[in-house]
């Protein structure tokens, strides 16, 4: 796994439960949440075993802390692509390119995803809030066209997760993104020609995320927010 030196050097106590979920995140690229142990991820850290609860009750709020973060990171994954554009169909079509590219390149987020026993709605929801709002804008300017917004954020959300999984399991080609945003676009309302155009779309894309994933190596959180485990 690769290690992003560029964290914000936080608090101790960030800098600790960042540790806890490095550890976390190292042992279940070979176990399952099942398979975690306080003292596993606390030995495995370098850490006193007491010192876990200051941090966490136990390992489910841990492992719900990481389904967190995993969420997080792809949001913030996708910040760039959407800087100054114009149109949900645009971004719509960035991002899902985007969080399908990280399904293939990066398989180990396809098994933090679909593999270990992490809440997997906690992406789900980043992706249905995203795409509810975008949905709800281009149906308003007429780039979409849909019938329930909601509707189709859920359907949609739902068809990204099963592309993502069938990507990180080989069972569709890396190659067959943009085909698939294209499909996409059109069950969204959007005519095939401008479909193709926008899945195929020349864009400079920003670095995949890499793990480990930390909090301190996400932006800071605004002011009057606190990030506490």
């Amino acid at each position: 796994m690769n290690v992003d030196l560029q964290s914000r050097p936080g608090t101790k106590r960030e800098r600790t439960r960042d540790q806890l979920l490095v550890s976390a995140q190292e042992l279940l690229m070979d176990h399952t949440a099942a398979g975690l142990g306080l003292r596993k991820i606390t030995t495995h850290a370098g850490l006193v075993h007491a010192s876990f609860y200051n941090y966490y009750p136990d390992i489910p709020a841990l492992i719900a802390d990481l389904a967190e973060l995993l969420g997080a990171t792809h949001a913030i994954a996708m910040v760039g692509l959407c800087t100054g554009v114009e149109g949900p169909a645009v971004r719509f079509a960035r991002i899902t390119r985007q969080t399908l590219r990280i399904m293939a390149a990066q398989p180990s987020f396809g098994r933090l995803m679909f593999d270990v026993g992490l809440p997997v709605d906690r992406l789900g929801a980043e992706l249905r809030l995203r795409l509810s709002l975008d949905i709800a804008d281009g149906a308003a300017c007429g780039d979409f066209r849909v019938a329930d917004v909601e509707l189709a954020a859920s359907a949609i959300t739902g068809a990204i997760t099963g592309l993502a999984l069938d990507v990180y399991r080989g069972h569709v080609s890396g190659a067959k993104i943009d085909l698939a945003t294209a499909l996409l676009l059109t069950h969204l309302g959007v005519s095939p020609d401008v479909a193709e155009r926008l899945a195929h779309e020349r864009v400079t894309f920003p670095p995949l995320p890499t793990l480990p994933m930390r909090w301190l190596a996400l932006p800071a959180p605004s002011p009057g927010t606190d990030k506490q485990a």
